[in-house]
């Protein structure tokens, strides 16, 4: 089965979350001369909740955020986007 991932719709991009064995933050940063980066995620890993936690961290409405899987179609495209960065901080 596909791992679960969270997407938040934000400027006219998306940024996600993905919930795998490895659970982190795939940042877009719209007007910045890096517009991507990768952060840990400690949150929950159950998809309702870490939605929740997003959106509440955020301070954003949780109908901005959809709970989808690895294959969906604009993630696939969009992943290899952050293939460069490195993760901030890095896990222990």
């Amino acid at each position: 089965m596909a791992c679960p991932i969270i997407i938040r719709y934000h400027e006219g991009v998306q940024s996600y979350l993905v919930l795998d064995a490895n659970p982190r933050e795939l940042l877009r940063h719209v007007g910045f001369d890096e517009p991507f980066s990768i952060r840990p995620w400690l949150g929950s890993v159950d998809p309702e909740a870490a939605r929740e936690d997003w959106a509440e961290m955020l301070a954003e409405d949780p109908d901005n955020y959809l709970i989808t899987d690895e294959d969906h179609q604009v993630y696939c495209l969009e992943r290899s986007g952050w293939d460069h960065c490195k993760m901030w901080p890095p896990r222990p």
